[in-house]
């Protein structure tokens, strides 16, 4: 049978402490015993109870004197404390309450009242227990939202001051436009891919706006389908070529060959990629290389290793430690000026850990960096 409670049961007389013990574990509660107030306290040291019965008039250390040692202690503090005591006088009945008793009992005892007023006062002290519970939650919770409320006005900060210039820039072109005739197409040319450029670096932002919300709200649901892994990293390769053309950069891909497909959310995957593939090239000077490779190897049983690696400039010491954080103050600009909102890696390590993945990180400073990404193959 379950036990309802330990209970301490602290009386100089042994034929007592036998009675209660007896009374208690017929009950369905599980009894310690002490004989006086010091080995009581001794007692606690080793093992918690949940109720103790005190006698009041012991040998060295009376029950009051034990009850007051024992609530100065933080520790034992809310252990509730019954006396059960002989002494029947008012005056010892306050000095009971006065030293932190929650009742007192006067022998000879009813074990009716007895047993009723325990599971009274267990009762009691497990709500006691079940709302500084439900108090730790609420703080945490009210912590959590602060801290949310802090990131998220960070991050409309950073966005407002970042969307002004190609906004600007936007504006600028039009009213040009407005204003003044177009001399050959060249010029209007240019003028466009100015307002496409900008355009894109707006919505960019945007983008990363509503998932840094998704994330925020642990609304990251997926849509699992059947991926090749190494067929979305060509698709993705295939956007950014252009990029890295512009660049000079070259982008090889290596994948084993038989590789299995996963269960995984295409387009959230394919955003991991595409967010490490386009840092690779930013951060790649001209005449460097990304490689991108994907494996199942001995030393990750079970998953798929993916990485993504460049011969760039590498991660600064200062930035390293919070690159995956919302508001890691990590924006920064890539080899020829290229800007970002910097919230790209807090949603790839979202989505790769709502994928119940790992992504980890190795760089130097002037020689590059290596992402590795591990995909459980079997979900």
């Amino acid at each position: 049978m379950e036990k309802l409670g330990t209970i301490l049961v602290v009386d100089d007389t042994q034929q007592n402490v036998q009675v209660l013990s007896q009374m208690l574990r017929d009950a369905g509660y599980a009894v310690m015993a002490s004989f006086n107030g010091q080995d009581a306290i001794n007692i606690l040291e080793r093992r918690t109870p949940d109720l103790i019965l005190m006698d009041v008039m012991m040998p060295e250390m009376d029950g009051f004197v034990a009850t007051r040692h024992i609530k100065s202690n933080p520790d034992y503090a809310l252990i509730p404390i019954i006396f059960l005591s002989a002494l029947s006088d008012t005056e010892s009945k306050l000095r009971a309450f006065e030293s932190g008793g929650v009742d007192y009992i006067t022998k000879p005892f009813q074990q009716q009242e007895v047993l009723a007023r325990i599971a009274l006062h267990l009762s009691l002290r497990k709500l006691q227990q079940e709302k500084e519970q439900y108090i730790g939650q609420l703080k945490e919770k009210q912590l959590h939202l602060e801290k949310l409320n802090k990131e998220k006005d960070e991050v409309l900060s950073v966005l407002s001051h970042d969307m002004r210039n190609p906004l600007g820039g936007i504006i600028g072109i039009v009213d040009l436009l407005k204003s003044e005739p177009i001399d050959s197409q060249e010029e209007l040319f240019s003028m466009l891919e100015l307002i496409d450029v900008s355009a894109n670096r707006l919505l960019s932002m945007v983008n990363d706006m509503l998932d840094i919300a998704i994330i925020e709200t642990s609304t990251a649901k997926l849509v699992r389908t059947q991926v090749s892994i190494p067929t979305l990293i060509d698709d993705v390769v295939s956007m950014h070529a252009p990029a890295a053309k512009n660049k000079g950069i070259s982008i090889q891909t290596k994948a084993d060959e038989k590789l299995p497909m996963i269960q995984a959310d295409q387009s959230k995957i394919a955003q991991v990629f595409g967010n490490l593939i386009s840092n690779a090239i930013k951060f790649t000077p001209t005449g460097g290389a990304v490689r991108i490779g994907v494996e199942v190897n001995d030393e990750y049983p079970g998953y798929l290793v993916c990485t993504v690696s460049d011969t760039g400039i590498g991660i600064p010491d200062d930035i390293l430690p919070v690159l995956f954080d919302k508001m890691g103050n990590h924006q920064r600009q890539g080899t020829q000026g290229e800007v970002g909102t910097g919230l790209g890696m807090p949603i790839v390590k979202r989505y790769i850990e709502v994928h119940d993945g790992v992504i980890d990180v190795a760089t130097e400073e002037g020689k590059g960096t290596v992402f590795t990404i591990l995909l459980p193959l079997n979900i």
